[in-house]
C-alpha cells in the first residue's frame, strides 16, 4: 500500500471540489498521487501516467475519512521490445483522513495492491 501526505491549510468542506483542486497538474500533490500510481502500476510495464481524473468522493467530515476513485491514462513502454502500449481509463481506489489539528491529509492507496519489494530483484 502506497501512501503520502499534503500540508494544508484549507478546510475540507466539499471534499470533491477540494480534491479536484488539490490535484492539477503541476502540482505537488499531483506530482505525488502521479508517483503513486507510477509504483501501482509499475508491475504491467514501465508506466507513465498520463491523464489524472478523480470521481466517486465520499467523506465524512465528523471523522474526516474519506474516499475517491481514481479515472486514469497510463503508457506503458516495454524497453526490450521497443513497444509503448496506451490504456485509458484504468483505475485505482484511494482513502484518505483530513487530520484537522494537524493541517494535513493523508492518503492511502488500496491495501490490494501488489507491492513491489526489493527482494523480487533476486
Amino acid at each position: 500500500m502506497d501512501s503520502f501526505e499534503v500540508i494544508t491549510k484549507e478546510e475540507v468542506d466539499n471534499a470533491e471540489y477540494f480534491l479536484k483542486n488539490l490535484f492539477q497538474p503541476g502540482s505537488k500533490p499531483y506530482d505525488l498521487l502521479k508517483s503513486a500510481l507510477d509504483r501501482e502500476f509499475r508491475p504491467q510495464g514501465a508506466p507513465d501516467v498520463t491523464r489524472i481524473t478523480i470521481d466517486r468522493v465520499k467523506y465524512q467530515a465528523e471523522s474526516g475519512k474519506g474516499s475517491f476513485r481514481v479515472l486514469l491514462d497510463i503508457n506503458f513502454t516495454f524497453g526490450c521490445e521497443d513497444l509503448v502500449t496506451e490504456k485509458k481509463d484504468q483505475t485505482s481506489e484511494w482513502t484518505f483522513f483530513a487530520d484537522k489539528d494537524n493541517q494535513r491529509i493523508v492518503f492511502y492507496g488500496s491495501p490490494y495492491v501488489d507491492s513491489r519489494s526489493t527482494a523480487d530483484e533476486f
